[in-house]
């Protein structure tokens, strides 16, 4: 039994790996062991040396690093100069003291050279120290920063204000007498008074600009401060060219006259002012940093360069005395290398006898073998884990191929109904033109559009949707035939390929999908009727691409929605659809110079999950056109953006909501309101100026007006976005992240936003309770706003278990159609009461 055994053990790979890894490991120790003291020894007399080398580089690099924050402070400083930064660069210049003090008094012996170079550090540095605060100092002074401000108070302003007097004089003079002449003259005076400011506007816009600190080129308000001169010459030509034919009075002859001298006087000295602007006087901190700063911190990057490369050199000296000790013990390691090469050799030749020469075996059976994997034969000498390897890989091979086919599946097939998507409608389309190319046929493309589908999901909710959608499905894939195709594109979208029909063939195809569609639909004991718009697009009439025949059939498909058709075929005269949407566009223009009530606004509530308070609602875009109905909201809000009508529409939405929401506090109903606003209007830098005026012409205190933004608007543009939003931020308003989780903002960008809070996107909230995933992006989206002190809205919350589940979770407060949908303000008002008298019940 003993001898059996120590067989097994001599036999075995761990045995033998063991007894010359022993081996080869205590000649390893014992060599280390020597060279260790051996190197110890040599190095001990030049540790003093090595630390000293290494407390100069570290000081050095501690140089470099203040003089980097001192150098960033100090550029920050003169662009926003805030005390914050004048902190940061007196503590870095401080430190950059303490460290060159440091360096001077460092235990060791330093070489001379070392110490000059050294000292004229700290020379430099006290120099560069007194510079900047002089610079900090003067940079308290307007006047000295920007040498244009005292030209514009000491010259322009004058000019202005005169010309201003002089023209206040003449309209004087024309309103006192009521006669058709001095009427004509008075308009003329005010018109050219507007156009005076509008001008100086212009101006103002353009000094902002040429403050930045790294602008210099010309601006669009210099160009037009320049075509709005021309119009102002042209204006007073024409004025003076009425003197002296009894419709100038004497004082607006003389006004006239200081017009005319302001007038001239002011653009010669806008032209010097330019020229100030162009040249290197325009910053007089920036020719200061560049003359008597500058210099200075490069002389001191230079001598830090110098140093370094003397602590090199140094050290290069000192190395030498270890180069001999490495010299003795290279041998050493030659043998060392030698003895480790011999191990690995020889475990190689042992691995290739027992685990390669097996595996090479099983590979040349596999592959001669093929598919047949399961029925190899194991090479004679192969062990336990080779056979393990073998039914393991080909388990392994099986599963691939099925994840494979089913992600194939997936990435062609609508997980809904399991119908071809889009992606393969379009590969089939392709191939079917080609097809009917080749054999010269004709085939129709249809695209469907289920009507009143919208109502079922809003009624009955998504899951009965769900059910609708399938079982169409399912009667279209009934219907066809093994050479069509259907598929959906997604919604309630469809789309059908039907090949080798003729226009006659496709329209009686067509009558018989629309019966088929509008047979009655059972889904859990209700009997529900849908309908379909289908357009019709036929190859080659009507295109012989895809991308031809996709855009027809869409037009077609829209042009039966809108006409309330069950089917069309395509027309080229159905391109001119766009005329309709200029002529809307026309109309919203009109209405909001005349407001005639087609434009509303609709109120949702947002209710506190906790107390079940109304705290605030939102207000919703309806445009009720008197032909086309309801115009959804984002086509309205499209519209004004392409035709630069954003600005209007989103003044009248501001107006409108800040009007209702100042009545509600009238009557006691202290709620607030939430307005959206889109990308553009966070370039708008009259908004805070609007809101300003709003809230004031309504008595409406801003804490009561809730902005929310979307995370694309945002991140448009962030620099002037987050300008906006301190702006609104610092006049009160309450600023919220609306549709959060459906853009790619940036978590640290979002940390500087003056916002509030976030609004969790409806997508995700609609979903979550039968997509797991769904409420995990729900849950960590909650913790998220927590953690950086924001509170969360919830949107699209229909259901008791929905609402439940947020406020389980710590969600604030929840906006939906299982509290309420939106609805006009009178409507409001009745449901607010009743809401009220249920929860005081």
């Amino acid at each position: 039994m003993d001898g059996e055994i120590k067989s097994r053990l001599a036999n075995s790979l761990r045995t033998r790996y063991l007894l010359m890894a022993s081996i080869v490991g205590m000649l390893l120790i014992g060599s280390s062991i020597f060279a260790s003291l051996y190197v110890k020894q040599v190095t001990t007399s030049n540790a003093e040396t090595l630390q000293l080398r290494d407390n100069l580089t570290k000081s050095i690099g501690e140089l470099r690093n203040t003089l980097w924050r001192q150098d960033t402070a100090l550029n920050a400083l003169l662009i926003t100069p805030e005390t914050i930064y004048q902190q940061q660069i007196n503590k870095n210049l401080n430190m950059g003291g303490s460290v060159l003090d440091g360096m001077q008094s460092l235990d060791g012996v330093i070489p001379d050279d070392l110490m000059i170079s050294i000292n004229e550090l700290h020379v430099l540095h006290h120099t560069l120290t007194e510079r900047i605060e002089t610079l900090m100092e003067l940079r308290q002074d307007p006047d000295w920063v920007y040498p244009m401000l005292p030209y514009i108070r000491d010259t322009l302003v004058g000019s202005h204000t005169n010309f201003i007097s002089a023209i206040n004089i003449a309209i004087d003079e024309a309103e006192s007498v009521d006669t058709p002449a001095s009427r004509k003259l008075s308009r003329d005076l005010y018109q050219l008074k507007d156009l005076w400011q509008d001008m100086i506007l212009n101006f103002r816009a353009t000094i902002i600009r040429f403050a930045g600190l790294n602008f210099r080129g010309g601006t669009p308000q210099e160009v037009s401060v320049l075509l709005i001169h021309e119009e102002v010459e042209n204006s007073l030509a024409q004025l003076e060219a009425m003197v002296g034919k009894d419709v100038i009075g004497f004082e607006t002859e003389e006004a006239l006259s200081q017009m005319r001298f302001n007038l001239d006087r002011w653009i010669n000295h806008f032209q010097e002012l330019k020229k100030i602007r162009e040249s290197n006087l325009w910053r007089e901190d920036l020719r200061y940093l560049e003359v008597d700063v500058r210099p200075y911190q490069e002389a001191i990057i230079q001598e830090l360069n110098k140093l370094e490369s003397q602590l090199i050199e140094w050290s290069r000296v000192n190395v030498r005395g270890i180069e001999l000790a490495a010299s003795q013990i290279n041998l050493g390691l030659w043998a060392l290398t030698a003895l480790a090469l011999g191990f690995v050799i020889l475990v190689y030749l042992m691995i290739d006898r027992s685990v390669l020469a097996p595996v090479r075996k099983m590979a040349n059976a596999i592959s001669s073998e093929g598919r047949h994997i399961e029925h190899l034969t194991l090479p004679e000498r192969g062990s336990q884990e080779i056979a393990a390897l073998i039914y393991s890989f080909n388990s392994m091979r099986s599963q691939i191929h099925q994840r494979q086919l089913a992600l194939e599946h997936q990435a062609l097939h609508d997980s809904l109904t399991g119908l071809p998507n889009r992606a393969l409608l379009q590969d089939r389309l392709d191939q079917d033109i080609h097809r009917a190319h080749r054999q010269k046929k004709s085939m129709a493309l249809m695209l469907l559009d289920l009507d009143h589908f919208k109502e079922i999901n809003d009624t009955l909710g998504h899951p009965v949707g769900d059910q609708v959608l399938k079982k169409v499905g399912q009667r279209l894939s009934d219907f066809l035939r093994e050479s069509d195709t259907v598929a959906r594109l997604g919604g309630d979208e469809f789309a059908i390929i039907a090949t080798d029909i003729d226009e006659d063939d496709a329209r009686n195809f067509v009558e018989k999908i629309i019966l088929a569609i509008k047979q009655v639909v059972h889904v859990d004991k209700q009997n529900l009727y849908v309908g379909a718009s289908i357009g019709v697009a036929m190859y080659p009439d009507h295109g012989q691409d895809v991308a031809t025949l996709v855009r027809h059939v869409d037009i077609a498909m829209y042009h039966a929605k809108h006409n309330n058709l069950d089917y069309v075929f395509y027309d080229s005269s159905m391109n001119g659809h766009s005329v309709d949407n200029l002529s809307l566009l026309g109309e919203l223009h009109t209405e909001l110079l005349q407001q005639t009530g087609q434009l509303q606004l609709y109120y949702q509530p947002q209710i506190d999950l906790f107390t079940r308070e109304v705290l605030s609602v939102e207000a919703l875009l309806r445009w009720i056109h008197p032909t086309r109905g309801l115009i959804p909201p984002d086509e309205v809000v499209r519209m004004a953006e392409q035709s630069g009508l954003i600005a209007e529409l989103t003044y009248w939405v501001l107006e409108t909501a800040i009007a209702d929401c100042a009545a509600w506090q009238k009557d006691l109903m202290k709620l607030s309101v939430a307005v959206n606003l889109s990308a553009w209007n966070l370039q708008d830098p009259l908004l805070p100026e609007v809101i300003e005026k709003l809230l004031k012409r309504y008595a409406l205190k801003p804490e009561f007006l809730t902005l929310e933004i979307t995370e694309s608007a945002v991140m448009n543009d962030p620099v002037r976005a987050r300008q906006v939003l301190n702006k609104l931020n610092h006049m009160g308003m309450k600023l919220l992240i609306d549709d959060f989780g459906t853009g790619f903002s940036s978590l640290a960008y979002l940390k500087l936003l003056p916002v509030k809070g976030l609004k969790i996107d409806k997508s995700f909230v609609l979903d979550m309770s039968e997509d797991e995933n769904d409420a995990i992006i729900v849950k960590s989206t909650i913790d998220l706003a927590h953690n950086l002190g924001l509170m969360v809205v919830a949107e699209g919350v229909e259901t008791m278990e929905a609402s439940l589940w947020l406020r389980q979770n710590k969600c604030d407060s929840s906006q939906g159609f299982y509290m309420a949908r939106p609805m006009p303000e009178p409507e409001f008002r009745d449901w607010l009461q009743s809401y009220q008298t249920m929860a005081v019940l």
